[in-house]
């Protein structure tokens, strides 16, 4: 029997020492020509003596007075600096505590002004557990709304409030997309893309690698000069690592790679001055398909990958192995050492290397040139087609010609020429009238250069010029050619 009560004695003990004592800053002495205190904050205050204040945890009282002052406004005039660690209404002094009223009130219509980091924490810690709110997603939007301007004033803050506006979204079951630029929603959302990566384009890749190991390729020279080439070899290469796993390994690309989701437990607003407000026993929040958190009889955990967000690891190494071997391909004057020495991985960079490179001299060979040279000629060809084709609105036209009784018979058997090239070429050397072309629906440029194209075998010149009319070395040999 008096073991089992010195065993109760000695639960009892360890209960109050971690759940009702706890240690508290003292508090200075007011000096005795202090200026008479507010009432709001001499009732305030009353909470921290009364007659339970020693079984109170010091979380209970601040939410006591933090309830009773939460529309309370100041205009009090201080300057002093406060420095408190887990600052509470109970750790200031009266002067400091209106001096932080005072800022509050500022802020609350607006005017963000510098101030001491024990205030910017105390307002935090009022906005988490929904002091001076009239709901969780309004104090969502405060909290954000707080990081956004008083972050650029005094940055200090960022790291601590950015983990606790993700908690406050998880704690408050607030829509998941409010998570969605968090480190490890993106990290979720890269390590999904490459989980899937040949249902993905290469743009969305790369963007993913980027994010889950960003320290690597904003570092290579090599990489800043041939940014195009590389991104490919790196896309060709992961998905061949990932069809490798996928077909000799137990374990997936992503899962070697960022390792599979394990729970953990986790505190929510670690560090924080947090009240549990909601009391919460037992609920489930998915961040997304590889993060959930879980509470449990107000113990929380959280099944998550066990990698965590951020730079480094075995994808890190892969990036440099490519940019090593790369270099060696492209006969970079910069070689760097590999980080893997796997044979099978190796082979794969190197082969994809060497594709990229022969599809690009393949893609050199086919290029088409252009002789500019011959640019003059086609344009000075167009004007004059385009002079003969245009009439005077106001100007008659001519009559054509009537031709004495049919067109003169045409024999084109002996040359490659069709019926209108040779009538035309017929006229040209004969002196007839051509007026027919243009009558008929014929352009006499396009005649003209039709003939010289198929006549050009036999003479190796072009027979006829641009007025048109035949060359004059070049007559007699036509009009054998061409009959009368």
């Amino acid at each position: 029997m008096g073991f089992t009560d010195t065993n109760r004695l000695k639960k009892a003990a360890e209960w109050f020492y971690s759940t009702v004592f706890q240690e508290e800053p003292i508090r200075p002495r007011e000096p005795k020509s202090a200026e008479r205190v507010p009432s709001l904050i001499r009732a305030a205050r009353s909470l921290e003596t009364g007659l339970n204040h020693n079984w109170q945890s010091r979380e209970a009282i601040f939410m006591k007075q933090a309830k009773l002052l939460a529309a309370y406004e100041d205009d009090y005039a201080y300057s002093g600096s406060v420095v408190r660690y887990y600052p509470t209404y109970q750790s200031l002094t009266d002067p400091e505590l209106r001096g932080y009223f005072s800022w509050r009130t500022k802020l609350r219509r607006g005017d963000v002004r510098k101030t001491s980091l024990s205030f910017a924490f105390l307002y935090i810690y009022e906005l988490i557990n929904q002091i001076g709110v009239a709901g969780p997603m309004e104090g969502f939007l405060r909290l954000r709304v707080f990081r956004d301007t008083y972050g650029k004033i005094d940055g200090s803050i960022l790291p601590y409030l950015n983990k606790w506006i993700a908690d406050y979204v998880i704690y408050y079951e607030l829509d998941a997309n409010l998570l969605a630029d968090t480190p490890q929603a993106l990290f979720d959302r890269s390590v999904t893309v490459l989980e899937y990566i040949r249902e993905q384009e290469e743009a969305k890749v790369i963007c993913a690698v980027k994010q889950l190991s960003p320290k690597w390729l904003s570092r290579s020279k090599f990489y800043g000069e041939y940014r195009a080439d590389c991104d490919t070899v790196i896309v060709r290469v992961l998905r061949r690592v990932s069809d490798h796993c996928a077909a000799r390994c137990k374990r997936s690309f992503t899962e070697q790679y960022f390792g599979s989701c394990r729970e953990y437990q986790v505190r929510l607003f670690d560090t924080a001055v947090f009240c549990d407000p909601l009391k919460k026993r037992g609920c489930e929040y998915a961040v997304d398909e590889r993060c959930v958190y879980r509470c449990k009889n107000g113990l929380w955990t959280v099944t998550k990958l066990a990698c965590p967000p951020g730079p480094g690891g075995k994808l890190e190494d892969l990036l440099k192995t490519i940019d090593a071997v790369m270099r060696e391909e492209y006969g970079y004057g910069h070689p760097i050492k590999y980080e893997t020495d796997t044979k099978w991985l190796l082979k794969i960079i190197r082969e994809e290397a060497q594709t990229l490179l022969a599809e690009k001299k393949a893609a050199e060979a086919k290029k088409i040139t252009i002789d500019y040279s011959r640019l003059a000629k086609i344009r000075q060809d167009a004007d004059v087609t385009r002079e003969k084709l245009i009439v005077d609105e106001e100007e008659d036209l001519p009559e054509a010609p009537e031709l004495p009784g049919e067109a003169p018979p045409v024999s084109t058997d002996e040359t490659p020429l069709n019926p209108a090239e040779y009538r035309l070429l017929q006229c040209l050397l004969y002196g007839r009238d051509y007026g027919w072309v243009q009558s008929e629906g014929y352009l006499l440029s396009v005649l003209v250069d039709s003939i010289n194209e198929k006549l050009y075998d036999e003479f190796m010149d072009s027979v006829l010029d641009d007025s048109p009319a035949p060359v004059e070395d070049y007559i007699d040999d036509l009009k054998e050619m061409i009959r009368p």
